[in-house]
C-alpha cells in the first residue's frame, strides 16, 4: 500500500459520512465496486483514477481492497465491518483537506450511496 491509498480511503470513508444515511459501506458482494464505477466520472479526482475490470466473480476495482485495509488501519472503519466511525466534522476536515468543496462532497456521497443502495437491492433479488 502507499501512502496515496489512507488519502484514497480517508476521501472515500469521508464522502460515505457526508453523503449516506447508512453508517455502513457495502463491501459485499461487489456492491461498492460497481458503485464507484458508476460514479467514476463524478468522484473527485484521487478516486476518479481507480481501475475496473469485469473477473470471474463480476466487476472489480483492482484498488478497492487496499483502501479499505487503509480505513481499517486508520480507524475510519471498524476493522470487523465497514461502520464509519469518522464524525461529521472529521469528513468536512478530511474532503477540504483533498480540496473538495463540502457541498459537492455532500452531493457526490449521498450519490454514491443511492448508487451503492439501489445495487443492495439488486443484490437481494439475486440471492432472494
Amino acid at each position: 500500500m502507499t501512502a496515496g491509498r489512507y488519502g484514497q480511503a480517508e476521501l472515500l470513508v469521508a464522502l460515505w459520512k457526508l453523503g449516506s444515511q447508512e453508517p455502513m459501506l457495502p463491501t459485499s458482494h461487489g456492491i461498492l465496486d460497481r458503485a464507484l464505477n458508476a460514479m467514476k466520472e463524478k468522484l473527485p479526482p484521487e478516486l476518479g483514477s481507480l481501475s475496473f475490470s469485469p473477473t470471474s466473480i463480476g466487476l472489480r476495482c483492482y484498488e478497492l481492497p487496499d483502501i479499505l485495509l487503509a480505513a481499517q488501519e486508520a480507524m475510519l472503519i471498524s476493522d470487523l465491518s465497514a461502520l464509519v466511525t469518522i464524525s461529521e466534522d472529521v469528513a468536512k476536515e478530511i474532503v477540504l483537506s483533498h480540496g473538495v468543496d463540502i457541498d459537492e462532497a455532500i452531493r457526490v456521497g449521498s450519490e454514491l450511496s443511492e448508487e451503492a443502495t439501489s445495487l443492495c437491492r439488486g443484490a437481494v433479488r439475486v440471492v432472494a
